[in-house]
């Protein structure tokens, strides 16, 4: 019964973390957008604005993971992710094996 009164909460941290990681890669990503329209583009801003999409993206697909359920679950193998793992990068969909193989 602990597991299950445990679930919501753990799922509950995970959701502020991703929320509070999803601001912040929006607020960094605004910041190289910016630095892409100056006159002379830095390509350095321009691949940091491509990376924190792609991490935005991950991140909303973690949260539509907290709703459907499978949250710490690897979309590839469905074996559970460690909290360890989802603590150090809380928007991770695989294991490691399964990232390794990728």
């Amino acid at each position: 019964m602990t597991d299950t009164m445990s679930v919501p909460s753990t799922h509950d941290r995970f959701r502020a973390l991703l929320e509070e990681h999803r601001a912040d890669s929006v607020r960094q990503r605004e910041d190289a957008l910016a630095e892409c329209a100056q006159s002379v583009p830095d390509p350095v801003a321009q691949r940091r604005a491509a990376d924190l999409k792609t991490t935005i993206e991950q991140i909303d697909a973690a949260l539509a993971r907290i709703e459907a359920g499978t949250y710490g679950r690897c979309t590839g193998c469905q074996a559970e992710i460690p909290e360890e793992r989802l603590e150090l990068r809380p928007f991770a969909g695989t294991c490691v094996a399964c990232t390794a193989a990728a």
